[in-house]
């Protein structure tokens, strides 16, 4: 969906390195499809975003570690920090834009308010809503996020592990959640892929649906909102699970687990197609007007109810 911000090679003149270049253009281009003053005000920070000074780190992948310094064994691959692994690492951050929509249409204000983000992949959607006053916390099983951003950590916590099964990471990430936000990462298809049956999803929770429906509504304040907004390119053909956008979990799960559905799997492909062409997302996906399909669900924890 980034095509454009691929290259993060200094320009000729030493100006502006491309990626923050690209997202401050690309921000103002979809800027008239904000209907909210905050999300405008979120885009707007765009044009500001702090340059990375690129450091190169050795990762391990079994160990799930970073270190400065390469260490004397085999096992550990050097990766660099620089202006796209923080702003556009994996994806576009301004496709937040419609997911940042449904919440604020949903009573969301981010000034003084705590927002978990499940999976964020980049810091370029958390830091610029950390600056309109929200306490953010990023989610993601990649140790680097956490390791290699340690200049930004003013703005956002970020939570290295694997929920909810980790028991620290629930415990470290707290309670009084206004908003938990999970965009295009809990899937049908990572979670409970269709085919083939009884398969297992890319995405262990560790736990039954309700269990961690439960978690999740329990880090919510009450009143506090959980969002599931996906975007998934449908094609005819065999079953692919990044495809599959549905809620991973049922409307029968969300309820037992003591939440109110305000929305299930309700329909965003209209506005969401509209945002892709502003982004230019064609550059890598010709044919997103034909196969881009946008879904979300939102479900809150009822201003009065027990723990």
């Amino acid at each position: 969906m980034l095509a454009a911000l691929a290259s993060v090679v200094l320009a000729v003149d030493g100006g502006t390195p491309p990626v923050r270049q690209e997202l401050a253009r690309l921000a103002r281009q979809v800027a008239p499809q904000a209907e909210t003053p905050w999300v405008r005000q979120w885009l707007a920070t765009f044009e500001t975003l702090e340059p990375v000074t690129p450091q190169t780190w050795f990762c391990s992948k079994p160990e799930r570690r970073c270190v400065k310094k390469a260490p004397p064994d085999a096992g550990f691959t050097a990766r660099v920090v620089d202006d796209e692994f923080i702003y556009a690492r994996i994806a576009d951050p301004l496709g937040y834009l419609r997911a940042y929509e449904l919440a604020a249409a949903n009573g969301f204000v981010p000034a003084k308010k705590k927002v978990v983000d499940f999976g964020y992949g980049n810091l370029g959607a958390l830091l610029p809503l950390a600056r309109l006053g929200a306490n953010v916390h990023g989610v993601e099983v990649d140790p680097l996020l956490v390791a290699g951003t340690a200049a930004f950590q003013r703005r956002v916590t970020l939570h290295d592990g694997f929920f909810p099964k980790d028991g620290k990471l629930v415990q470290a990430m707290g309670k009084g959640v206004a908003l938990w936000l999970s965009k295009n990462t809990l899937k049908r298809g990572y979670v409970h892929p269709a085919e083939p049956p009884g398969a297992k999803g890319s995405i262990d929770l560790g736990a039954d649906d309700v269990a961690t429906l439960k978690v999740i509504h329990s880090q919510l304040e009450p009143g506090g909102v959980f969002l599931i907004y996906n975007l998934a390119a449908v094609r005819p053909g065999p079953y692919v699970p990044m495809a599959d956008g549905r809620c991973p979990f049922s409307r029968e799960a969300f309820v037992e687990a003591g939440f109110e559905v305000i929305a299930f799997d309700a329909d965003d492909t209209p506005k969401a197609k509209a945002m892709a062409r502003a982004l230019e997302w064609s550059a890598d996906w010709p044919d997103v007007g034909q196969t881009l399909v946008a879904t979300w669900t939102l479900a809150r924890r009822p201003k009065h109810q027990g723990p």
